[in-house]
């Protein structure tokens, strides 16, 4: 049975996840000096946070013949989200810690996109095909209370855990070599933990409902899993929008002010110079040193 009262957190989080992911595609599509290799995983990213806010927000449980399809695009979405997030730790890793720039190789780009891509879409038919779908206590189609809710969870949980340990051991390196401004330190931080922060509740929720199928809901953990779950793509707003100094130096050209911008990028030495398209570690936060 659904509960009343998850509706509005899962509106809030699904809009906010929505809106998020939206916003990056926007801005990539719109601002072509942008487009550059690093920011294509970005881009795949925000595909799938958006993917995941519209699963979420549909009427599946309501509606005769959608809880499937809800309930496999959710899977589909949310295993995506946490395999592009774990791929972009490990692209900082590479470039950051061996000089490895596999973010320029579009051979590399393509591999990436068709592994994740079949990878998510068997373990999503395994996940709807394996269990009962179901509304259970959430807004949303899931499967109830079935182990084979471990196919995704277990994705999700790798994928986490590897992103967080990547992020903590870029974060101390840079930390230790005091070469990178402080505002890149704490980005690389907050990558690793925020993620975790958004994740928690849900997964709180799942290992209760794994380890003890007949363990009663909780409506505390219900609410916080309806709200942060499907909001992944607001991250990708903020940390690779609002974030990003050369992001917001180009929108501030497209939109015509201001002059000290539009000087900014006119000379395309300069601009290579200050790493303004490659996304570089040192780019957008060295006038904090």
């Amino acid at each position: 049975m659904i509960h009343n009262n998850l509706s509005i957190p899962t509106i809030i989080g699904s809009s906010l996840g929505m809106i998020g992911g939206l916003m990056f595609m926007i801005v990539y599509g719109l601002i072509k000096e942008i487009r550059d290799s690093g920011r294509k995983f970005i881009f795949a990213l925000s595909v799938c946070d958006f993917l995941l806010g519209f699963s979420a927000i549909l009427p599946g449980p309501s509606v005769n013949g959608l809880c499937q399809f809800q309930s496999f695009f959710l899977s589909f979405s949310y295993a995506g989200s946490f395999c592009f997030i774990f791929l972009l730790a490990l692209v900082y890793f590479l470039k950051i810690f061996y000089g490895k720039n596999v973010d320029e190789s579009r051979k590399f780009f393509i591999i990436a996109i068709i592994v994740i891509v079949v990878f998510c879409l068997i373990s999503s038919t395994l996940f709807v095909t394996l269990g009962k779908v179901g509304s259970g206590n959430t807004h949303w189609c899931w499967i109830e209370k079935h182990r084979a809710e471990l196919v995704v969870y277990s994705i999700i949980w790798v994928c986490l855990f590897g992103t967080v340990l990547l992020y903590s051991i870029l974060f101390f390196k840079i930390r230790k070599e005091q070469k990178y401004s402080k505002s890149f330190q704490y980005k690389i931080f907050a990558l690793g933990w925020i993620y975790v922060c958004t994740e928690l509740f849900p997964s709180i929720k799942r290992a209760r409902q794994i380890a003890n199928p007949d363990v009663e809901n909780n409506l505390f953990l219900d609410v916080m899993q309806s709200l942060t779950a499907p909001m992944l793509g607001i991250w990708d707003a903020v940390f690779f929008v609002f974030a990003d100094k050369n992001v917001r130096t180009f929108i501030k050209v497209k939109c015509g002010k201001p002059k000290k911008s539009l000087n900014l990028i006119k000379n395309q030495n300069i601009l290579m110079q200050e790493h303004l398209i490659n996304d570089d570690p040192n780019d957008d936060l060295n006038d904090d040193n």
